[in-house]
Parts: C-alpha cells; structure tokens; sequence
C-alpha cells in the first residue's frame, strides 16, 4: 500500500465518533467485540455494535422501508420508520437539491436535527440505508451510519435478548435546519458528469449489474438501455461478502479489503471518481466504500443513469450481443 492511501486511511479514522472508538478499544458489554473485518472506518458499524451504541443520549435509530426491498427490516429498540420510497421521490424532483424547505420538513418530522447522530438499517441490501445515510449527511445531519448486513444481521442479536423488537416509534416533530454538507462525499450532475468526459484523470464507475450496464436489462424508467460512455462496471456486489451460512445475509467488506478492490481495478488515491447507478441507492453504497478504502476524491451522480438517459442529447453505449446478467 502506497503511503499516501495509508494516510488517507488513517484519516478515516479519525472520522469515528467517540462511542465507536470506546467499542473499538474496549468491545462492549454484549460480549461482543469489534473486528477491522466488522467495521467499516467511516459510515458503517457492525451489527454487534448496536446495543452498546443505542445507551449513547441522542441517537435517532431508523428502519429504512420500501416497496422495493427484498423483504421488509422489522423494528428494534423504538426504531422510527423511514419511508425510502418518499425521500427517493423528493430527491427526483425538479430543483430537489435547492429544496430546502421540502428536506427540511421530511427529516423534521421524523425527530431528527442535524445535532443528533443517526444510524439507518434496512434488510440487509445496504442500498436503501445507504441512500437514506447520504441524503442526511448532504443536508446537514452530523454523524450518519448504516449497520453493516441490516436487519438480517440484527436477529441474532434479537434472538439473545441484546435487542428487542418493538412497534416503530411515533417521533415528536423537531426543526431540522439544512447545512449543506458536499464533502467527503460530492453531489454531482448531469452537466457535471458530461464536461468529465473526455478527461482521461476522471474515472467514471457504473455500479449497476452487467445485465443493466450492456443495456440487456431495462428496468422501470429506463428507454436507453447501455451505459455513460467511458463508463467502466465494478458491480456493488463485488463489494459484498454473502456468508455461507446464511444466504440472505452479506457485508460490506472491511476497509482494507476494499481497498485491494478498488486498487486492482485500478483506481488511485487522489483520483476524481464519480459513481452512479440506477437511481443513486447502489451508488451511495459504493461512493460509502471508497471513502472508507481511503480513497479522497470521491463524487456521486445521485441521478444516476436513470437521469442521465432521460436527455435525449446524453450519448449512451450498449453491448451486443448481451452477455450481462
């Protein structure tokens, strides 16, 4: 490993709130104890690391809900619910972005302020929490964290009484004021993505499947199958580690391990990166990763190809025949 990519490392690490260094340094009183291979250095804390961080004052804890998920996270410890549907809606609007108002009042009602830290778990994609992360992050929110292996990772925790299932939580309406966060994380656009074409020193990552990149698979929304040009595919899912003994369960890989990713696909520290997807939920996921692997320029198309293909003037690229699953 490069020096540069181990300072910027250690950098990470310094991001950690003080609860999460006493679990680093001390495990908890669960029994438990955390492991470079359970926690992620910035934005992501292991599952076991849960019920040690909920004594903390403060903490909002969110279960990310959507139509779209696999199946649906249950609630544990006066969880809130978080509707992922309505926050992906506002953030595809025209102007969401200067809608301050609109962020202002959703995250409000849900009992949040930008002082408080929130940790957001969904069934165990890690996208839909990860989008939700990112979101509250940008407007203002000062620590934000997803549980690494989301629900599916809390039942045994529940099944030995370290967590409890409740009914989701009514929160009590605050105001939240937006403070606009664009670092580490960079929100970028449609313009921005295409004045990057051409730059050979800007690496453009599609995080989709292949299927959707070759454009073999449309799904809903999408009348240009194919790709941005230049675009190269690292697939979220090489990011995941599926545990053996649970197919329904995957963690994000550890930082180091990420880092060996990310390296031999080649990418390099200091490097402009920009990541999309479908949406902005497997990218928020991905952009997550590479900060936590160390890497500094990170930039995030949350509009994604969805936004991307919509203007008819975008080039697309496609791959014939399809071989993408």
């Amino acid at each position: 490993m490069s020096l540069k990519r181990w300072l910027s490392l250690q950098t990470a690490w310094m991001l950690l709130p003080l609860w999460i260094l006493f679990l680093i340094g001390c495990g908890s009183d669960s029994g438990f104890t955390s492991s470079p291979s359970s926690l992620s250095s910035a934005y992501v804390i292991a599952a076991e690391q849960l019920p040690a961080a909920l004594r903390q004052p403060g903490i909002v804890l969110l279960s990310a809900q959507s139509a779209l998920e696999v199946s649906q996270p249950g609630f544990v410890n006066n969880a809130v619910a978080l509707d992922v549907d309505a926050i992906t809606a506002l953030g595809q609007t025209r102007g969401a972005f200067t809608n301050y108002s609109g962020w202002a009042s959703l995250f409000g009602a849900l009992g949040i302020t930008g002082a408080q830290e929130t940790i957001v778990y969904d069934d165990g994609e890690m996208k839909f929490a990860s989008r939700a992360r990112f979101l509250l992050a940008y407007f203002g929110v000062r620590q934000t964290f997803i549980v690494n292996g989301g629900y599916n990772a809390l039942l045994p925790l529940i099944q030995q009484g370290l967590l409890t299932t409740t009914p989701p939580a009514t929160p009590r309406p605050v105001t939240f004021s937006v403070n606009i966060q664009n670092n580490p994380i960079h929100l970028v656009f449609q313009q921005d993505v295409a004045a990057a074409l051409g730059n050979p020193s800007v690496a453009l990552i599609d995080v989709r499947t292949p299927a959707e990149y070759d454009g073999c698979l449309l799904l809903p929304g999408i009348t240009r199958g194919g790709h941005i040009p230049e675009a190269r595919n690292l697939p979220v899912a090489d990011l995941l580690t599926p545990q053996q003994d649970n197919p329904q369960l995957s963690f994000l890989d550890s930082p180091p391990e990420l880092l060996a990713i990310f390296d031999n696909f080649g990418l390099y520290p200091n490097q402009q990166i920009i990541v999309y997807c479908q949406d902005g939920a497997k990218s928020s996921l991905a952009a997550t990763a590479l900060i936590d692997a160390g890497y500094s320029n990170v930039s995030l198309y949350y509009l994604s190809y969805l936004d991307w293909q919509e203007n008819p003037t975008n080039p697309v690229e496609s791959v014939s025949p399809c071989t993408g699953s």
